[in-house]
């Protein structure tokens, strides 16, 4: 008989033993749940270009064989094409064709708009604005683009207009900034300006505003980060009603630019209809 009672007893205390240990594991695998969800809503809220790399190729583009090479020009081809009616969520934009335009390039910045953090500081105040043009992109071509040449600039940007400064070069940026320390560090400075100078052309350059054509353009966009290799192609244009007007050539200026500096390089507004980023296309 009790032998019988210390086998139940055993039989109840293996029972209870393996009720903690499937508690305990429950437990942690919560943790880690919970842990994990913290980070991916953080990526999501600060970085959520990575997350859509995962998964966008593959519901939005295609696998392409297009070899994607740096471009040394911009393709450009003038065109006389009428106005056409763009609508997007609710808005309706007046495109006006200016230019054909294709390039191949490296990303020096991606500034965006329509997150959750720009919706918030911007979105109030520009909500057309940013439905039709959602992210702004620098590229750079031909040597410029070569990562050994690249990795030498820094890229900035500010009131949707794109800039480039030479690491190891002090820049006056503001009214506290850009003094030097010490004679040496003055040197050190103009020795860096002078090996960043030959790559400073503004024809290997330039600042866009794109308007994806389709849900596939807009999806490729927002995969973008700095450093990509991407192909653009569409049709650069003017928006009058949002008071954009494109560039159609590299080197040109605006004569009068309300809310930001005059003289300002003109960035292009393009219509984008075909991407190409990571071997996948996007039309």
């Amino acid at each position: 008989m009790n032998e019988v009672w210390q086998q139940r007893l055993k039989q109840s205390q293996e029972r209870i033993r393996d009720k903690t240990l499937r508690r305990r594991k429950l437990v942690v695998l919560w943790s880690y749940a919970k842990k994990l969800l913290i980070i991916l809503i953080i990526v999501q809220i600060f970085f959520p270009e990575y997350l859509k790399r995962m998964v966008y190729p593959y519901i939005y583009g295609k696998a392409t064989t297009e070899k994607v090479q740096i471009s040394s020009e911009d393709s450009f081809e003038d065109i006389n094409a009428p106005a056409f009616k763009f609508d997007k969520d609710g808005w309706s934009y007046v495109l006006y064709p200016r230019t054909k335009y294709s390039v191949t390039g490296r990303i020096g910045i991606v500034e965006r708009y329509d997150t959750l953090l720009g919706k918030i500081f911007r979105g109030q105040f520009q909500g057309d604005y940013i439905n039709l043009v959602p992210l702004d992109l620098f590229i750079v071509i031909n040597e410029l683009a070569k990562p050994e040449i690249f990795k030498m600039f820094r890229f900035v940007h500010e009131e949707r207009m794109g800039g480039i400064r030479c690491k190891g070069v002090k820049y006056r940026e503001s009214v506290m900034s850009g003094f030097f320390s010490s004679w040496s560090e003055y040197e050190k400075s103009k020795a860096n300006l002078a090996k960043c100078q030959p790559y400073m052309k503004d024809e290997y350059l330039n600042n866009y505003h794109p308007i994806p054509a389709n849900k596939n353009i807009d999806k490729a966009l927002h995969q973008i980060v700095a450093g990509d290799v991407v192909h653009l192609e569409g049709v650069l244009v003017d928006v009058p009603q949002m008071g954009l007007k494109t560039g159609t050539r590299k080197n040109q200026f605006h004569k009068e630019l309300y809310g930001g500096r005059a003289g300002a390089g003109m960035c292009f507004i393009l219509y984008t209809t075909k991407v190409i980023l990571n071997n996948r296309v996007y039309e």
